[in-house]
């Protein structure tokens, strides 16, 4: 990992969104990356959309016009929309999104261009998974009592499939697992069940042949962040340091970084750019950094102390 460079930069929105400072180490290539910039400490507070320009020595953020309340850039139609993968589409022209309350709950279907907003299953309760391109994939879910040191907990009931053709939704698993979709196929994680944590393997579901493969597993706690174009999931597994690696199959895999768990480190909201992988970062301290990751080591690109910026999208 590149040493942070000495020089940092101010990144100017507009008069009413809090100024931005970042200590940058640039890259020699020029990206126009989408970001949030968000509010310390306040998980509903202000959000602003806008673009990061990273080219030579120069960083600038740019606010983005009309994006709403858009969280994430939809590059191929150039537009902000509410979800990102895997809830968006490939092509950038639906994504998918659950709502309701805790006993009944509904999943739609979002045409981006034309805002019509489908309904296609309500009940439940669901958790959204991802959006294929034949369906959206669910958690069925359960909503466990409240406790005074957790508060409500949620009990996942297994994978659905609600298909976009329309019909009743299709129960694909029976465990407590939690899910995640990238190409052809879902990622199982941790089960909802363990509220400690403990040590867990990583299922690849495959969506066409239905069968279940353990992919990784090594005797920690593991998270699947995301999957790139090709369906090779990225995943952080946290022990006595925390580890990022890429597992192309279940007989290989690359370290492609480590730290201690009280360190920044990357994390999710991320988004994959062809051969080139933008991380945000989780930290205990108030210290937000963006990573870039390019096949040959993870990239220390920006790091930011005024507030939390996590990645929104490929390079624009």
């Amino acid at each position: 990992m590149k040493r942070l460079a000495a020089l940092a930069f101010l990144l100017v929105a507009c008069s009413a969104q809090p100024r931005v400072s970042a200590t940058a180490n640039p890259s020699p290539a020029t990206c126009r990356l989408p970001v949030i910039a968000s509010s310390i400490g306040q998980a509903s507070g202000p959000q602003t959309a806008g673009f990061l320009t990273l080219s030579g020595a120069v960083f600038k953020f740019s606010p983005a016009t009309g994006a709403g309340g858009g969280t994430y850039y939809d590059k191929p139609l150039k537009i902000w929309v509410p979800s990102g993968p895997p809830a968006l589409a490939s092509d950038g022209r639906t994504y998918a999104y659950v709502d309701g309350v805790q006993g009944s709950s509904r999943v739609h279907v979002v045409d981006v261009a034309t805002r019509r907003d489908t309904v296609l299953v309500d009940g439940g309760a669901w958790s959204l998974v991802g959006l294929a391109p034949h369906g959206v994939y669910v958690m069925k879910i359960e909503f466990l009592p409240e406790s005074p040191a957790f508060g409500v907990l949620v009990l996942g009931h297994g994978l659905w499939m609600v298909p976009l053709a329309g019909g009743a939704p299709e129960q694909l698993t029976s465990d407590n697992r939690g899910w995640t979709l990238g190409p052809g196929a879902a990622w199982g994680g941790g089960s909802t069940a363990n509220i400690a944590g403990g040590p867990n393997d990583i299922i690849r579901f495959d969506l066409q042949t239905r069968q279940s493969t353990v992919w990784f597993g090594r005797d920690t706690r593991a998270f699947v962040l995301g999957t790139d174009d090709r369906g090779t999931p990225l995943i952080m597994t946290e022990g006595a340091d925390e580890e990022l690696w890429m597992v192309p199959t279940p007989d290989t895999r690359v370290e492609i970084w480590s730290g201690p768990t009280n360190g920044p480190r990357p994390w999710a909201p991320l988004a994959f750019d062809g051969g080139t992988i933008w991380l945000s970062s989780a930290n205990v301290t108030r210290t937000w950094m963006i990573f870039r990751y390019t096949g040959t080591g993870l990239e220390v690109m920006a790091s930011f102390s005024d507030q939390p910026v996590y990645v929104a999208g490929p390079c624009a």
